[in-house]
């Protein structure tokens, strides 16, 4: 009974996922196979920049979804600074291994529902990343959230979950 539940539980993730890119495809056919359960829920971000943010300056803010355990390790140890200098070539060693969404906000700018399509299903976890001119770790693990806000501040950010009746 077991092994047609699972069969039937391929089959069917099988077809809804006809529409998605083949690396989606393998990868959640990988998870339903193993019985993994997802680690990333992001779906959705907003973001409220205040009106005197970073000194009136830009900031650029980075999503993080890396795909191996040992590289979400690495990126949590990493503040702002370190992982701003340090991402093209992370992104070059690590090729297929990390997706990396990113925005440039200015102060008093409000984006909603902005989408967020993951590459794979097995994303290890998700890191925001936001490069400020103050000193400070810049850096916020976001949990099983489906949709967040972050609210950039003048100094620092903090990411707000969005809850849902």
């Amino acid at each position: 009974m077991f092994q047609i539940r699972s069969l039937v539980l391929l089959l069917l993730s099988s077809l809804i996922l006809v529409g998605c890119g083949s690396d989606a495809v393998v990868s959640a056919l990988k998870s339903v196979v193993s019985l993994q359960p997802a680690k990333v829920w992001i779906e959705k971000v907003n973001f409220a920049a205040s009106d005197d943010l970073n000194d009136n300056s830009p900031v650029t803010v980075h999503i993080v979804i890396p795909y191996k355990p040992e590289l979400l390790a690495d990126l949590s140890k990493m503040d702002a600074d370190v992982y701003f200098q340090k991402i093209e070539q992370i992104k070059l060693d690590n090729a297929g291994q990390i997706d990396v969404f990113s925005w440039d906000i200015i102060r008093g700018q409000h984006l909603n529902e902005v989408l967020i399509t993951p590459s794979k299903v097995t994303g290890e976890g998700v890191l925001v990343f936001a490069r400020y001119s103050s000193p400070g770790p810049h850096r916020v693990a976001i949990a099983d959230d489906k949709e967040v806000t972050i609210q950039l501040d003048k100094l620092d950010f903090k990411v707000i979950p969005v809850k849902h009746k």
